[in-house]
């Protein structure tokens, strides 16, 4: 489990697999680079597939500043040049689509393609932000465990939560969150805060397959469509009966989205 410091800061990394291009996962909130285990395990097999943990959470450090998104654009470039794996395929979710759009419209030459689950381009809508800064302000209290409740109801659907086959699955996400620290509220602010960075999207170069579960709470397919309609030449892929954590929900589905994706970027 190796770690990398980079100004100043331990993140968290790991690779998996030893293929002749490199996918690079960027984790959302809430959830670090254990969302991703069905992704290494689909395709490490042919690519060398490198996962690490945002400043701020999972295992990088838990550090009180610098936790706006350029400052995790920045992060995610300088692993890339330190690790040597660029050009590579980056593939971010929630918070980590509004990490990946940066790194892709400010350092195209790192990308080879693009792969944003749940993304949005603009500042937190005006109507989320009074629950959210409740519910922050509560995780900072008493930390995530007595919310878990309305945390899995952001993170996943109705028909995912409602299905009893998928009752063990759900608990364990459930009991993930129940762990987490309550400096997870910073990166939360962190991320509520955000600048819209609309106008940088026409910038963005690399093919880019954009996936939305159309039972979204947090970023609604309206307005992932809306970062489909700003990146010349993308890709759009709504999910039935999927909320926000399209890779866990539908982990078969997306990952043979994903690999057919990951072909246009050899053309």
């Amino acid at each position: 489990m190796p770690d990398i410091r980079i100004g100043g800061i331990r993140l968290h990394y790991d690779i998996h697999g030893d293929g002749p291009e490199t996918i690079v996962f960027v984790h959302g909130l809430m959830l670090a680079s254990e969302s991703w285990e069905a992704q290494v395990a689909h395709f490490s097999a042919r690519y060398r597939v490198v996962t690490f943990d945002l400043r701020g959470q999972g295992r990088s450090d838990k550090v009180r500043a610098g936790l706006d998104l350029d400052n995790l654009a920045v992060d995610a470039v300088e692993l890339m040049r330190t690790l040597n794996l660029a050009p590579c395929h980056l593939v971010g979710f929630s918070m980590g689509t509004f990490v990946a759009m940066r790194v892709a419209a400010r350092r195209p030459e790192l990308i080879r393609t693009l792969t944003l689950i749940g993304p949005s381009a603009e500042a937190e809508e005006p109507a989320n932000l009074p629950r959210y800064r409740l519910l922050i302000a509560l995780v900072t209290l008493f930390g995530p465990a007595p919310f878990t409740g309305p945390l899995m109801k952001i993170l996943f659907g109705d028909t995912f939560l409602a299905d009893r086959t998928r009752r063990a699955e759900a608990d364990r996400w459930r009991g993930y969150l129940r762990r987490l620290p309550r400096s997870l509220a910073r990166a939360a602010a962190a991320s509520a805060a955000r600048r819209g960075i609309e106008p940088e999207l026409a910038r963005i170069r690399a093919p880019t397959l954009i996936v939305s579960g159309e039972e979204d709470r947090p970023i609604s397919p309206t307005r992932a469509r809306a970062v489909h309609a700003a990146i010349a030449g993308s890709r759009f892929v709504a999910v039935p009966a999927t909320g926000h954590a399209v890779m866990i929900e539908q982990a078969a589905r997306f990952n043979a989205l994903l690999e057919d994706w990951l072909t246009v970027g050899r053309d």
